[in-house]
């Protein structure tokens, strides 16, 4: 944390600017070296939990913004698959229709056999003309 983010907490808890000191002397004699030493303690304990109460914050934030992606992305795929299955299934009746494939419950060889048993040798020549197979 830098020194503006102290002074703005600082400011607002009406706190003074705590100074780092470099040499600490632990064996104090008196009361009131003793009572410095627990303000300045004090001080910096609430310095350390307005910084741990913001990052908190932040990384709540950060939870609830990745659940929001995870469910901007899932939400629509479970809709697709909901609703575009029988629109699909609509789609392949007609174009099986178009084809003069019936649908009747049928396995699939069944169905392109049933094709291929309604087309005559004069189409398929014609067919191959087209593509350029003369013969």
């Amino acid at each position: 944390m830098n020194k503006k983010d102290e002074q703005l907490i600082n400011q607002e808890k009406n706190i003074p600017e705590v100074k780092e000191d470099t040499k600490v002397n632990i064996h104090v004699n008196s009361n009131d070296g003793l009572k410095e030493l627990i303000e300045k303690n004090i001080k910096w304990s609430q310095v350390i939990y307005e910084q741990n109460k913001k990052i908190k914050h932040r990384l709540t934030m950060m939870l609830v913004a990745s659940y929001l992606k995870i469910l901007f992305i899932l939400v629509p795929l479970i809709l697709a698959f909901i609703f575009l299955s029988p629109m699909l299934k609509g789609a392949l009746d007609q174009y099986s229709n178009l084809l003069g494939v019936v649908n009747n419950g049928g396995a699939k060889e069944a169905q392109i056999n049933n094709v291929l048993s309604q087309v005559s040798g004069d189409q398929i020549n014609e067919v191959l003309k087209m593509l350029g197979n003369n013969k």
